[in-house]
């Protein structure tokens, strides 16, 4: 229990957005946590401007074990419905912690495809922290905004703000959730290898790096590496698809708490 409790807290003191997560899926994970310029089903979170480009409706669920540890793992779920005309609507769902801290977050996205190269996106969001059984447990709304723009066939780029609104926490404190500025650029090798990387930065925090490299060596099967950079940690992914089943692993390591596994799966249809 003593050694859950000095990860737990550790983690937390490097995180900058530990109750907005901020990103969700193992195709993410493997890219080293950049995710604003991916158009998947994962995008209802990811960044919903992003989710405008989505041109078929999907479902998702995603496991990440934390530190090989169970007490810190994070589970999620994304549905995504396109309409032809109307835009794209989803919902998305995240649980982590165990007993003695647990975050819940669930929300609603919107996002629409304006022209062939641009698309824009909102987010509200519902979120629940429960401390254990003495300090109870405290509820927020938050709001989201997210836009993609296509320069040509090789350049993408993307924008997302988590917490517009600075939801509070404690209002004796005037603690709030993190509100976070993250730009995001891909550049496409060919069509089968892009380089992805996002710049995030919150109101308190220091700037992190997420970047990734993603290769279509076959038909059904892609592999990823990446990095971030606050806290530093490396990661390594692959990614099977066959037909409409997308199946992800993911592994990320932080240098000074070890690995953390991750795999997800979605269908479209």
């Amino acid at each position: 229990m003593m050694r859950i409790t000095l990860i737990f807290f550790i983690f937390l003191s490097h995180l900058s957005s530990a109750q907005v997560y901020p990103q969700i899926g193992a195709r993410s994970n493997g890219l080293g946590g950049a995710s604003l310029t991916l158009d998947d089903v994962w995008s209802v979170y990811n960044n919903p401007g992003a989710f405008g480009y989505l041109d078929k409706s999907g479902i998702g669920a995603s496991y990440e074990n934390r530190f090989l540890l169970a007490q810190l793992s994070t589970q999620s779920m994304v549905f995504g419905y396109h309409t032809e005309k109307a835009g794209n609507f989803g919902i998305h769902f995240q649980h982590y912690g165990f007993d003695m801290y647990r975050e819940m977050q669930g929300g609603l996205s919107y996002g629409m495809k304006f022209f062939d190269n641009f698309s824009a996106g909102v987010s509200l969001n519902f979120h629940r922290i429960a401390l254990g059984d003495i300090y109870g447990s405290k509820n927020s709304f938050s709001a989201g905004l997210g836009l993609m723009y296509d320069l040509n066939e090789q350049f993408r780029f993307g924008m997302r703000v988590l917490n517009l609104n600075r939801a509070r926490l404690a209002v004796d404190y005037d603690e709030r959730l993190p509100t976070t500025f993250s730009l995001g650029a891909r550049y496409a090798f060919s069509k089968k290898a892009f380089w992805t990387l996002d710049v995030e930065k919150d109101l308190i925090h220091k700037l992190n790096v997420r970047s990734g490299i993603e290769i279509q060596a076959h038909d059904i099967f892609a592999v990823r590496i990446g990095m971030n950079t606050y806290p530093f940690q490396a990661s390594v992914g692959f990614g099977l698809k066959f037909k409409s089943l997308y199946i992800d692993m993911a592994t990320n390591w932080h240098t000074q708490l070890g690995i953390s596994p991750a795999g997800s799966l979605h269908f479209c249809f």
